[in-house]
């Protein structure tokens, strides 16, 4: 079933939200029903396996550096690949 003209209208047009600062946190007054996000514990690694696998599929692989990489990555498959 469609939705009504002046609700579709409603949706896409109207913009009654009260904007926020990005500074500051939310006001008091403001109830929220989702949680906020969580935050990461440590900076992102990749999996190792998966990365050695996408960097096998990489014609570029045969550059020096690019294998040293890779072969840093196999040798230590938890170390950061880039330090």
């Amino acid at each position: 079933m469609p939705l009504a003209a002046n609700v579709w209208t409603y949706l896409a047009y109207n913009d009654d939200r009260r904007l926020v600062p990005a500074t500051r946190g939310m006001p008091a007054e403001v109830r929220r029903d989702d949680s906020p996000p969580l935050l990461p514990i440590a900076p992102f690694r990749p999996d190792g396996q998966v990365f050695l696998r996408a960097l096998e599929r990489l014609a570029s692989i045969r550059q020096p550096w690019l294998h040293h990489i890779y072969d840093r990555v196999k040798e230590r498959p938890y170390m950061h690949p880039f330090s």
